[in-house]
């Protein structure tokens, strides 16, 4: 390179003005795609620090752009591993994850226990009609010519349905 004169500092931000599409493309073939303009300011505010003289400008700006872009990658990666350990409970022993979900789990089965209390409390007619509409999605229209009675009575024995689950939220502690 004993062809190339060294460019000082102030010559180096031409070089990076004239170079400035080449080195977003650059960027974006590192994949930063639509980053690629944040990069290049990065290496533009970095420019501004440069002091003496650069011998190869075009390899010079080529080379803070990839370190611009390693830098971006690397922080990316850190930040989301810093999300991932801030979405997993801290300091909670995997034992005790594993009992919170029992606990719900049993909760469940005894809330599920009650509600079947309730339907079968009700009679068959209301239980059946609840179940065939909320569990197999029949409409209501459907379970009327299936049990052969009227939309509304369909609609009565619903609203007695809901009526006796809902009222468990006045049995829960």
């Amino acid at each position: 390179m004993s062809g190339s004169p060294d460019i000082p500092a102030a010559g180096l931000k031409a070089v990076f003005n004239e170079m400035r599409p080449a080195l977003i493309r650059r960027a974006q073939a590192m994949g930063v795609g639509g980053d690629a303009e944040d990069v290049v300011q990065d290496v533009w505010l970095k420019l501004q620090t440069t002091n003496g003289p650069v011998a190869s400008p075009h390899a010079y700006l080529l080379r803070m752009v990839y370190t611009a872009v390693l830098d971006r990658k690397r922080g990316a990666r850190r930040a989301a591993a810093r999300d991932a350990e801030w979405a997993t409970p801290a300091n909670l022993p995997q034992d005790s994850i594993a009992s919170a979900e029992a606990e719900r789990r049993l909760m469940a089965v005894q809330l599920l226990a009650k509600v079947e209390a309730r339907l079968s409390d009700l009679g068959d007619p209301a239980a059946a009609i609840f179940r065939r509409h909320r569990i197999d999605g029949l409409t209501q229209r459907r379970i009327a010519e299936e049990f052969g009675m009227g939309l509304s009575t369909v609609e009565k024995h619903l609203r007695r349905a809901y009526a006796a689950i809902l009222d468990l939220e006045g049995d829960r502690p």
